[in-house]
């Protein structure tokens, strides 16, 4: 069974590093899309302050936090629970610091398939295709590990979503519940 699973990572899952790329880039274009959040993001429970609990689908590419975050800000991470990187495997599951396997189409790279991961998102763009009218929307973000337990540094000011350290997720089940605590939004600063 697990010789199932370290073969699809060798065969199935080493396509083009492009496809990693682009699923990134598009938020989900091999998996569902991020989980919108208006005031409160979707799979959150509120907790007291600026801190909630998150659901993280294995089988979601990104799941909202809701919150806004400013490069520097030190937020705090408390995750648990389980997903199975392949349905019907039992060998295939992993906690937050996820199964001791690397490949090629992680959007993490150097990380254990299957962590919980977080993206700061800094921009989006929506382009439209002028003669099919499709659109395709690219972001501009920072990855970064996030685990079972700790705080971690914003790389960046944007809006923080949390995943799953891997682009082939439509095989995936179960989710990690995490505590996300982050400081309190800065005022702005006045203008001159």
């Amino acid at each position: 069974m697990i010789g199932d699973l370290r073969a699809r990572g060798r065969s199935g899952r080493c396509g083009l590093a492009v496809l990693a790329a682009v699923a990134l880039a598009a938020g989900a274009a091999l998996g569902r899309e991020a989980r919108p959040a208006p005031g409160q993001a979707a799979g959150q429970e509120p907790v007291q302050g600026r801190a909630v609990v998150v659901q993280v689908p294995g089988d979601a590419s990104w799941t909202d936090t809701g919150f806004e975050v400013a490069a520097g800000d030190l937020v705090a991470f408390e995750a648990e629970g389980a997903i199975t990187l392949q349905k019907g495997n039992p060998e295939a599951e992993c906690g937050p610091e996820g199964y001791d396997l690397q490949t090629l189409q992680q959007p993490l790279s150097g990380r254990k398939l299957g962590a919980l991961i977080g993206k700061v998102v800094i921009g989006v763009t929506l382009l439209v295709d002028e003669e099919t009218k499709e659109e395709r929307r690219e972001e501009s973000a920072v990855v970064f590990f996030v685990g079972s337990k700790g705080s971690v540094e914003m790389p960046a000011r944007g809006r923080l979503f949390l995943g799953i350290n891997e682009t082939v997720i439509g095989d995936n089940a179960g989710a990690f519940r995490v505590i996300v605590t982050a400081p309190p939004p800065k005022p702005p600063v006045p203008g001159p």
